[in-house]
């Protein structure tokens, strides 16, 4: 446990040693990973345990967390504004953070 922690420190003091610019461009890059791999999985988890299976088209077809990941993969080529919202949301909160933190702090 405490090599884990040792390396997360780590890891943080190399984030924060980074310019300004590169460690924003980290920052979203991380944060657009996040949006793509780990959310479409966990809206899927949260819509399964309240509203049911989900539904790729009206005929009835259901589908997994993949098919959501596909589906919301083609809602961002495809130029959807919702898609690109929820895609630029992680970062977006932690800017939110941010700024909250720095008017808290005036």
């Amino acid at each position: 446990m405490r090599a884990v922690i040792a390396t997360l420190r780590q890891a943080t003091r190399s984030f924060r040693a980074q310019p300004p610019v590169r460690r924003e461009l980290l920052l979203l890059l991380v944060m657009l990973l996040v949006a793509v791999l780990v959310l479409p999985t966990l809206v899927w988890l949260a819509g399964h345990i309240f509203l049911g299976d989900y539904l790729r088209s009206p005929a009835g077809g259901t589908g997994g967390p993949l098919a959501l990941t596909i589906d919301f993969l083609t809602g961002l080529f495809s130029g959807s504004l919702a898609y690109w919202l929820m895609l630029l949301g992680p970062y977006l909160l932690v800017a939110a953070w941010r700024l909250g933190a720095r008017l808290v702090k005036m």
